[in-house]
């Protein structure tokens, strides 16, 4: 048995380039808390809204994923967006991402330049 907890998740970095696994991480706040939330090793997070804003100077690719490094394997690709200078997205997935069991969703940009990102869905976790 299982349920649903809303969740936002938010990152910022000025060069999310070479981060480490722990770094490239977004921090999840259960909806409505300022408080970060721990992931249990049977949790799923469930990603249904990205909102993306880059603010560097040359054209970049942002990569979100999930899994255990900060390397993005087959299979791990939430979205992959290439932004140029000053550039706002929004997307809204019909059929949502579901991570890793246990694994926090990342971003990883082809070089420096700010990039902030939110996110929104809900974490499966087991009762």
């Amino acid at each position: 048995m299982s349920y649903s907890l809303p969740f936002h998740g938010e990152f910022a970095s000025a060069d999310a380039s070479a981060l480490t696994e722990a770094n490239s991480r977004f921090t999840l706040y259960e909806m409505g808390l300022t408080t970060a939330l721990t992931l249990a090793a049977g949790d799923y997070v469930v990603v249904t809204d990205i909102i993306v804003d880059y603010t560097g100077a040359t054209t970049r690719t942002i990569t979100l994923y999930d899994g255990a490094d900060n390397v993005v394997d087959a299979g791990e690709k939430i979205n992959e967006l290439t932004r140029i200078q000053n550039d706002h997205t929004e997307s809204q997935y019909v059929t949502p991402f579901t991570c890793q069991k246990g694994t926090f969703p990342k971003v990883k940009t082809s070089g420096g330049g700010q990039v902030t990102v939110l996110i929104r869905g809900q974490i499966e976790r087991a009762l």
